[in-house]
C-alpha cells in the first residue's frame, strides 16, 4: 500500500494556488472544474504523494489543525525569505533536530500548518 494523496478544502483555489505552486515550486499535475463553481488541482512530483486542492464557496470558514504537510526544500533560507516577502511570517523555527535535517514551520493561506524540510548531508 501506498500513500496517494492529501486533500485541502479552500474557499478560491487561487490563493492556495500562490502559495503551494508558486511560492513553493509544487508543479500542477491536473486541474478541472468540478461543478457548482467549484474546481480541484492536484499538485506534486508525477508518481509522488500529491495535494489535492479543492476550492469552491461551501468551504468559506473551514478551520484547519492537528496535522501538518511536510514539504521538502533545497533550501530552507531562500524558502523562509520568499514566504515572509509574500506576507507569510516564520511560526518558529529552523529547528535542527539531527545534523543533516532543519524544518520551520509556516500557515498556508487557509490555515493549514506546513513544515519545510531540508535534508543536509
Amino acid at each position: 500500500m501506498n500513500f496517494g494523496y492529501v486533500t485541502i478544502y479552500v474557499p478560491e483555489l487561487e490563493a492556495a494556488l500562490v502559495f503551494y505552486h508558486e511560492l513553493l515550486g509544487l508543479p500542477v499535475l491536473r486541474r478541472q472544474s468540478i461543478g457548482n463553481g467549484a474546481e480541484l488541482a492536484f499538485l506534486g512530483e508525477e508518481g509522488k504523494a500529491e495535494i489535492e486542492i479543492i476550492g469552491g464557496p461551501e468551504h468559506q470558514g473551514r478551520t484547519y489543525s492537528g496535522f501538518t504537510l511536510g514539504i521538502e526544500t533545497e533550501s530552507l533560507e531562500k524558502a523562509t525569505e520568499e514566504l515572509e516577502k509574500a506576507g507569510y511570517p516564520l511560526l518558529r523555527g529552523p529547528i535542527s533536530p539531527g545534523p543533516t535535517v532543519r524544518f520551520s514551520y509556516f500557515n498556508d493561506p487557509h490555515g493549514v500548518e506546513i513544515q519545510l524540510i531540508e535534508n543536509g548531508s
